[in-house]
């Protein structure tokens, strides 16, 4: 493990930590922060977008499909554990908006990744982080 994927790791773990402690609190007024239709399920979708792409970057890079179940598991239980929050409420909804989520943040990498993008950019983007260490395991 290199220093750059410990990165990743902490960023997720600080991200994760995040999402507990806000969902954690109870709603002001109970009322979602975006009070329009499907509001709600924006920032379900934003939020473990983003989750997915740090956990995309923790298990180094290639891995989708374990970084999706981290995704889908962590986001089933943030809303199994909205059933003790006061004003807040678990929602299957809400869990298919997290995935949905997850599942565009994967698609947006596959097409990054099959995209032919400019030398600098696909090296800078692209690029294995350490080829010897991913070689020997």
């Amino acid at each position: 493990m290199n220093k750059r994927q410990i990165t990743w790791i902490v960023a997720l773990i600080v991200y994760a930590s995040f999402v507990f402690i806000m969902s954690s609190m109870p709603m002001s007024g109970g009322q979602p922060l975006l009070r329009f239709p499907g509001g709600d399920k924006v920032l379900h979708f934003l939020e473990f977008g983003l989750f997915y792409l740090l956990s995309w970057k923790a298990f180094r890079r290639r891995r989708f499909i374990a970084a999706f179940l981290l995704t889908a598991f962590y986001a089933g239980s943030d809303e199994f554990h909205q059933i003790f929050v006061a004003t807040r409420e678990a929602s299957i909804l809400d869990w298919l908006a997290d995935i949905a989520g997850a599942g565009c943040a994967a698609t947006g990498i596959i097409i990054v990744l099959r995209t032919r993008l400019p030398g600098f950019l696909h090296r800078r983007i692209l690029a294995p982080e350490n080829t010897d260490e991913e070689e020997s395991e």
